[in-house]
């Protein structure tokens, strides 16, 4: 990840002796972590029209004024992660309700019109992001903290997903439908009782915030593809799942074991997606089916859903993201998939892979069963569980991935890689599978059940 970066610093116009020297210990702790830090003359060389080139972090220290702050040195806040060094404390960082931090942290990003906040006083420094986390460290832990904290969060930055970067669907399903019933009255009685437990937070809306002139809000509404608002957190139900059995590669078809899995383990069968996993001593293949979930759309309050418009219809075919408007939303309402898109998906198709290779080994597997004719919950709350609270069978996974942002490909990985981990873990112990928790560091919990209810009642008791 270190090497992946290229770090610009904006030179300030103002900047105290304590960010001047933080900025040379973090210049030589970006270095020294393999980052390669280029001057900002060479960075403005590589853009055009005053604009640093695309990819470069720039960090800048100070206040800034208005028209000549990093941001506006930038290609696009998609393009180019910037990063704001300040003086002191995160006003209002400190406070012991989710919600009034979170919204103190949105309101700084925004009036500094920054991706990711640092904050400096006389012993720690902090770091803010997009991702809703705070994390303060001791300034004589700063290497350590830039290599396995900062660095994943500018190597993995938050990035709001686009209606471009799915197959978008107007219109596509109604949420009402006889179909979707018993999905959706989970969904609602589940929003009411994680509403209870104070950890989903409500929506921050954007035209509520203070920006420093209008330019700056149509800039930070461009990027957020013109969202209303911004809350942190998922609701979502897996739509039941047809499961076969995973093969054996030993017993396929010749075709299957003509191919050469060492090489690869991902092949387009038959116009069908199909995967090859080791499993303990033994590789087996699945054939991944359609995957579909309806979840809560970004930015909605999702302690009082309105199953009508905020729900969104998210479907895996052919390796493509669908995603699905509900009837009589309209195409110019808000609603847009989720930042948790890709990893809400990759937790569905891991759900399905680990079906099918429980559905070979253990026949009986009740998780197996229950998405077969049930479907299942995810839910993702800014927090985290106390392993001692899980259930036999429930595994705790990620304390140890990097903090990487939940919009990122990244976090997708280790939602898969982590739960088909869990589940071997549970066969070589001998014990069944009921579900899994995911931790993403720095961030909050995603979490499998058979209900959102139920997910709800054991984090109220567990969290953390």
């Amino acid at each position: 990840m270190a090497q992946s970066l290229r770090v610009a610093f904006y030179p300030a116009a103002f900047c105290s002796r304590k960010l001047e020297t933080f900025l040379e210990r973090l210049k030589l702790s970006l270095i020294n972590s393999g980052v390669k830090v280029i001057s900002y003359e060479d960075s403005l060389a590589e853009g055009d029209n005053g604009r640093i080139g695309k990819g470069i972090v720039l960090i800048a220290a100070g206040e800034g004024e208005a028209g000549n702050l990093a941001i506006d040195h930038v290609a696009s806040l998609l393009n180019n992660t910037v990063v704001g060094v300040l003086d002191g404390t995160l006003p209002g960082g400190g406070d012991s309700a989710l919600q009034k931090r979170v919204n103190a942290l949105v309101t700084a990003l925004v009036w500094h019109m920054a991706h990711v906040l640092i904050y400096v006083d006389e012993s720690t420094w902090t770091t803010c992001n997009m991702n809703g986390g705070i994390d303060t460290y001791a300034l004589e832990a700063l290497d350590d903290r830039v290599l396995h904290s900062l660095v994943p969060k500018l190597a993995a930055p938050v990035i709001p997903p686009q209606k471009g970067d799915f197959d978008v669907h107007e219109d596509a399903f109604d949420p009402l439908a006889s179909e979707y019933n018993d999905h959706v009255a989970d969904l609602l009685a589940g929003s009411e009782i994680w509403g209870k437990t104070g950890l989903l937070i409500s929506q921050t809306k954007i035209a509520a915030l203070a920006f420093r002139n209008t330019k700056y809000r149509r800039i930070a509404a461009a990027f957020l593809s013109w969202r209303t608002g911004m809350s942190y957190g998922f609701l979502a139900r897996q739509l039941p799942v047809f499961v076969r059995p995973a093969i054996d590669l030993d017993e396929a078809p010749r075709l299957l074991r003509l191919l050469d899995w060492q090489e690869k383990d991902f092949y387009n069968v038959d116009g069908h997606a199909c995967v090859g996993l080791r499993i303990r001593t033994k590789r087996f293949l699945v054939r991944i089916p359609k995957i579909s979930v309806l979840c809560t759309r970004s930015g909605c309050e999702k302690t009082r859903l309105e199953p009508a418009t905020d729900l969104v219809k998210l479907a895996l075919i052919d390796g493509r993201v669908v995603v699905g408007t509900p009837k009589d939303v309209g195409g110019e309402s808000d609603c847009q998939p989720s930042f948790d898109t890709t990893t809400i998906l990759a937790h569905a198709v891991g759900n399905a892979i680990v079906a099918s290779i429980l559905e070979k080994l253990t026949p009986s597997s009740q998780f197996c069963r229950t998405l077969k004719e049930h479907g299942l919950a995810l839910a993702h709350w800014h927090g985290f569980i106390r392993p001692s609270e899980l259930p036999a069978g429930c595994y705790l996974h990620g304390e140890t991935n990097p903090p990487v942002s939940c919009s990122t490909p990244q976090a997708a990985i280790y939602a898969l890689s982590g739960k088909l981990a869990a589940v071997e873990r549970s066969l070589e112990e001998g014990v069944e599978f009921v579900n899994e928790a995911h931790v993403e560091p720095s961030h909050g919990t995603n979490m499998t059940g058979t209900s959102l209810t139920s997910l709800a009642e054991l984090v109220a008791r567990a969290a953390m």
